[in-house]
Order: structure tokens, then sequence, then C-alpha cells
């Protein structure tokens, strides 16, 4: 447990000096248009305005009151601030640019530190947001953060950009390093939701460096992963349950009977895209089961779209990237 969170926490640390852009030319580009149709892509996971009580709802009704360890609570701690913190940094770089991928993103990350509280209020676990201010944080290693990353975003327009694509590569490496460690049903399936959220999150933000004729290099996901994100479209979803209570709802993903196109979490079904916790063989084969899809399998996956670790094929709950899976078939 301790060495988890001395990760979560190193990796952060870490982050305000490590970012690298490179100009690709110099011109009058570099005021050009921000982007804001891909900012318009970035809704997260379908996000209906009342995504967060469905999400609570669900959590309380579709998953079971599991024992909650050391590390999960640690980690369920540290992701509501640090989720904060992302909704904070894009709160005020919107206000300071007016670009519309922060608003739209922001209001993202929103739902994406309350679907965390509905875990911690579930779990009866203490708040640390509770209920502080824009750039108010209780770790003192978020809070130095916070103040390192709006400096850095006021910059100009581009280093704001940067500092968004930052935010999501160390968002995305510290839920990969978390999910080990996580095997309670409705914190994998949160985990796994905020992981694909903010794999759309990056892509937009590199969008919008890349209209400014900027590069972004990675520093905590390796290239190969970033490379992978980045060339592959925009993730679609709705919440993590659908409507649960009807059994035959397409959508449902907590419900032990669904079925549905885009596989299941929890479930027995037989998507395409392979599934949680099943028997399926979908052709990018399958979390948690013997699936032996084109792109590798849980376990001892080893063709080069199937690797064991933060690549991406499927690694009972560690393979992750726009082929796999993970916390829920998508």
């Amino acid at each position: 447990m301790k060495k988890q969170i001395v990760n979560l926490i190193g990796s952060l640390a870490l982050l305000t000096g490590i970012i690298v852009l490179y100009p690709r030319c110099e011109s009058g580009a570099s005021e050009m248009a921000e982007m804001d149709a891909v900012a318009g892509m970035v809704t997260d996971r379908g996000g209906a305005p009342n995504q967060a009580k469905d999400i609570c709802l669900c959590l309380t009704n579709e998953y079971p009151v599991e024992n909650l360890s050391k590390a999960e609570q640690d980690a369920l701690l540290y992701m509501r601030e640090e989720e904060k913190l992302a909704h904070d940094v894009y709160t005020v770089l919107s206000d300071q640019w007016g670009a519309q991928v922060f608003s739209n993103i922001a209001g993202a990350e929103q739902r994406h530190t309350e679907a965390i509280l509905c875990l911690l209020n579930k779990y009866k676990l203490t708040d640390p947001a509770g209920n502080n201010a824009v750039g108010v944080f209780q770790n003192t290693t978020l809070q130095k953060l916070y103040n390192d990353l709006i400096a850095e975003g006021k910059q100009n327009k581009a280093a704001a950009f940067a500092v968004g694509a930052k935010i999501e590569d160390v968002d995305i490496a510290d839920l990969l390093k978390a999910m080990p460690d996580m095997d309670n049903a409705d914190v994998r399936a949160i985990f796994g939701e905020l992981t694909r959220g903010s794999r759309n999150h990056l892509r937009a933000f590199v969008n919008n460096l890349e209209a400014v004729n900027m590069t972004y290099i990675p520093a905590f996901i390796s290239q190969q992963l970033f490379d992978e994100i980045t060339s592959s479209p925009q993730e679609k979803g709705g919440s993590i349950c659908g409507t649960c209570l009807n059994a035959n709802n397409p959508n449902c993903k907590a419900n032990p009977n669904c079925t549905g196109p885009n596989g299941q979490k929890g479930c027995l079904g037989n998507g395409p895209n392979g599934n949680n916790n099943c028997i399926g063989t979908g052709p990018n084969g399958n979390k948690g089961c013997p699936g032996n899809g084109p792109k590798g399998n849980n376990g001892n996956g080893n063709g080069p779209k199937g690797n064991n670790g933060p690549g991406n094929g499927n690694n009972g709950g560690n393979g992750n990237g726009p082929k796999g899976n993970n916390g829920g078939g998508n």
C-alpha cells in the first residue's frame, strides 16, 4: 500500500518540469483556432446532465459493498483530489483564454470527481475535498502542483493546452498504476471510466496543440501508448450502468443477465469488443476471460497488440489502450 501511494505521489511530483514542446514551424499559426470543434467532441462518456446522480444510484444498487483495502481507500482519496485538480485548472484556464476545450473538459472532470465522491460516501470515507474552493487542496503535493500548473498555463494559450495534455498524461499513468491493487467491482468500474475519459481529453488537447503547430511529448505514459491513444478516434459510451434496473437494456453493463454490442462489465455478454469476467471471445480479446481474439488474450497474450503490462491488450485488468477493455467493455 505504501508503495502504491508513493508511486502516485511521486509521479505527480515530477509533473511540473517534464513537459517538452517542440515548435514545428514559426508562423502566425500560433494564434490559430483552438479547435473548438474538437472540444465539442469531449463530452466524456455521453455526459448526460443527471449522470452523477445516476452513477451514485448505480454504484449503490448495482454493485455490492465489498471489503475496501487500504490501497483502495488511499487511491480513492487521492484520486478525488487529483480529479478536482484537473477540474480547477481547466476552470481557471477557461476563464483566462476562453477556449471551449477547457470549459467542456472541466465539466467532465467535475463528473469524474463526483463519481469518486459517490464511492467515498458508499464506503463512509471522509471526503478530502470537502467544500474547498477552486485551487484549494488538502494534499500538499497536489496544492503545489496546482500552483505550478496555473502559473505555466497562464503564459500563453499553447502553454495552457500543454498543461491540459500534461494533466491527462499523469492522470492516465496514475490510474494505470492504481488498477492492479483494485479488486472491488465498483472501484474498478469507476477507475476504468476515468481512464477512458482521460484518453479522450488527451486526444483533444493534443489536437489543440497541433492546431498551433506544437507537439506534446509524453512524460508519464509510454510513447507507444500515447501514440495508440492519439492515433485512435474518440471513445464513446454511456455511464457504467446504463439503465441497469432493466436487465434487457442493451446498454446495461453491471447486470449479470445483460448483453450488448460493446461487451459488458460483470456480465456474460458476447459483444464484439470483448467482455469482462466472462467466457466471451470477441475479436479484440477479453479481460478476465480465456478469450482468444486476434488482438491478444488475458494472462498470456503475446501478440503485437496483446501485451502483459501497460500495452494495448488485456492482462487481468492491466491491459489498456483503445483496443482493450479495462474496467468495462467499450
